[in-house]
């Protein structure tokens, strides 16, 4: 290989094709991604004659092989207020991880505000709530007690999480139970009326499960975590999901990144509780692709 055909090679972001020979797209960046996002690449790959490796070891190691030419494609989820990767790179969310609290379908809870929240799950909140009557509930809910629950900080990125955009930094208190992973949270959840969960997971209509609307203050509207509040922002309990690429490698990638916000990759990144964006934002996205130059 020549050295303007090696300095093109660098510049597509570890995008090679040889003559016999596959393409090659090299992928870096969150460990989040679960294995029903690798197998549906794995399919992708399969049905569109591509090599597509995939070493997703977290976001930071990510970030320095893109920024190397190592990589190219970056998948990333960066902290509130990091900007991804700017020129030479485009960077665009693909997805969204939130911060929900959920509660059992029968529970009478649908909506709190964010203070409520913090009284409920927050040590040293200023109010501390304990029970259902510190919420405004009466009758035989009056006097039952809040029993909180929440993913451990090994379950993956909610707690941290939620201590910074919801608990302002404050840790739990030591009444709130905590659960290995999405699946025991759930149990725990669906096991008594009276229970309220931390979760990445967003329930399903027929996991006996709902996320309640979340509300800045009282004087404004609570809105739900659905797909399309967190692409908007009404939602603001959410960890975005990057895909990050250098521009001039766009139209080599276009394939794989009409995949990467596909129906299907959204199915598979759900497995992983990650909400793609809603589908005319994922169109939109294709498009400002296409023209990435």
């Amino acid at each position: 290989m020549n050295l303007r055909a090696r300095l093109v090679a660098v510049l597509c972001g570890a995008v090679v094709a040889t003559s016999g020979a596959r393409a090659s797209i090299r992928v870096v960046g969150s460990d989040l991604l679960g294995e029903r996002f690798r197998i549906a690449v794995g399919k992708f790959a399969h049905e569109n004659g591509l090599a597509v490796s995939l070493e997703l070891r977290g976001t930071r190691p990510g970030l320095e092989e893109l920024a190397g030419g190592a990589a190219a494609v970056g998948l990333f989820t960066l902290p509130p207020g990091e900007p991804p990767p700017g020129e030479p790179f485009a960077s665009r969310v693909v997805a969204f991880q939130a911060v929900a609290i959920v509660v059992p379908s029968a529970s009478p809870l649908t909506q709190m505000t964010m203070a409520q929240a913090r009284a409920v799950f927050a040590q040293g909140a200023g109010e501390s709530f304990s029970t259902w009557g510190d919420l405004g509930f009466s009758g035989d809910w009056r006097a039952r007690p809040l029993a909180a629950h929440a993913l451990a900080p090994e379950a993956g990125l909610t707690l941290p999480l939620a201590r910074r955009l919801l608990l302002h930094g404050a840790d739990l208190k030591t009444v709130v139970r905590l659960a290995a992973d999405v699946e025991h949270l759930a149990q725990r959840l669906r096991a008594a009326e009276n229970t309220l969960g931390l979760t990445s997971a967003v329930p399903s209509e027929t996991s006996g499960l709902r996320a309640i609307s979340l509300a800045e203050s009282l004087t404004v509207p609570a809105y739900a975590p659905t797909a399309e509040n967190l692409a908007s922002g009404h939602y603001a309990l959410r960890l975005p999901l990057y895909v990050t690429v250098r521009r001039v490698s766009a139209p080599h990638l276009l394939p794989f990144l009409k995949f990467l916000l596909s129906e299907e990759c959204a199915e598979a990144l759900a497995g992983s509780q990650f909400l793609a964006l809603p589908a005319s934002a994922r169109n939109a996205l294709i498009f400002e692709f296409e023209e990435l130059r």
